[in-house]
């Protein structure tokens, strides 16, 4: 191995290793806000809470573990909030007295490890996509008879995760087969070739980062920051432009939830501060702020906590 491929990929550890971390461990009691959940805010919610901190004191404790994770911390009341990519239905949050608003949203985008085949180089349609997380294309050669004759391996996740249900629900809304045969969820049962798995989505792109030949799905900023060869979607390509007029079609909005009474007033505190003052470190990591009139309902929320 060459001395350039053992510098990237202990590059790409590092970084991942980072993104897995609590955004803050340590902090003097009363300047702490806690949350766990969906990791694909994590670099974003990062970004924001190392700004906030210089500017506040107050440090953000995010455990990055997956939105049913988030979704299991919250309700046991073990964190100030939840987050999650896979918004709770309203009888969930009536039955728990909790309340959930956006707060950002990002692009999903499919990974390969192909020699031979850089950046936005390979296309794939939302069929062909469907069809390779089916189990039914099993060989690179049936995308493309110039790709390398390589068995596919698929890198999903081994955590229950939002980021699935986001790629999942995309999916089944291409393909009946794939909604049939795979479904939508936080977790599922992957049939038909073969299949490894990694804990959020940097145990995604470091098992697509080590193994040849496989393709996996990570929230955009794993991708770049990264270095991770991305895929066209449908001959677009990925990014904060086409995440924001809808070209590119693989997006998301994530979550947070938060009880209605009780609240930790600095944890309200720090998300009015996001959607007031963190656009453009959302931009910088390729996030799509919202609107200004889905701002002014996740504030009309936030303004409700008590």
């Amino acid at each position: 191995m060459c001395d350039r491929t053992i510098h990237k990929e202990k590059a790409v550890k590092k970084l991942l290793l980072t993104l897995l971390a609590a955004v803050a461990v340590t902090a003097q009691a009363g300047n702490t806000i806690t949350g766990a959940g969906a990791t694909f805010p994590a670099p974003v919610y990062s970004k924001w809470a190392g700004e906030y901190n210089k500017q506040t004191g107050i440090q953000l404790n995010y455990q990055p573990i997956g939105s049913g994770g988030g979704i299991k911390q919250i309700d046991a009341k073990t964190v100030d909030f939840g987050a999650t990519d896979d918004p709770r239905k309203q009888e969930e949050l009536d039955a728990q007295k909790q309340v959930q608003f956006p707060v950002v949203k990002g692009g999903v985008v499919a990974v390969v490890n192909l020699d031979g085949v850089g950046n936005n180089q390979l296309n794939l349609s939302a069929k062909q996509l469907a069809d390779i997380f089916e189990g039914k294309i099993k060989n690179w050669r049936e995308i493309d008879p110039k790709l390398p004759n390589l068995g596919i391996t698929r890198v999903v996740r081994a955590d229950s995760s939002g980021t699935t249900a986001v790629f999942s629900g995309y999916l089944a809304s291409k393909s009946e087969s794939f909604k049939n045969n795979v479904g939508v969820n936080k977790s599922l049962q992957w049939k038909g070739g073969d299949v490894t798995a990694g804990k959020g989505n940097a145990g995604v792109a470091a098992m697509v980062q080590q193994i040849k030949g496989t393709i996996g799905y990570v929230e955009y900023a794993y991708a770049k920051q990264g270095k991770l060869v991305t895929t066209k979607l449908n001959g677009v390509e990925a990014g904060l432009d086409t995440f924001a007029n809808g070209k590119y079609e693989l997006t998301a909005e994530t979550y947070i939830i938060f009880y209605k009474q009780g609240a930790n007033q600095e944890a309200v505190k720090f998300f009015e501060w996001a959607l007031t003052s963190g656009d453009q470190l959302a931009k910088d990591l390729d996030y799509v702020p919202l609107s200004a009139k889905d701002k002014a309902e996740s504030m009309k929320v936030l303004k409700s906590l008590k």
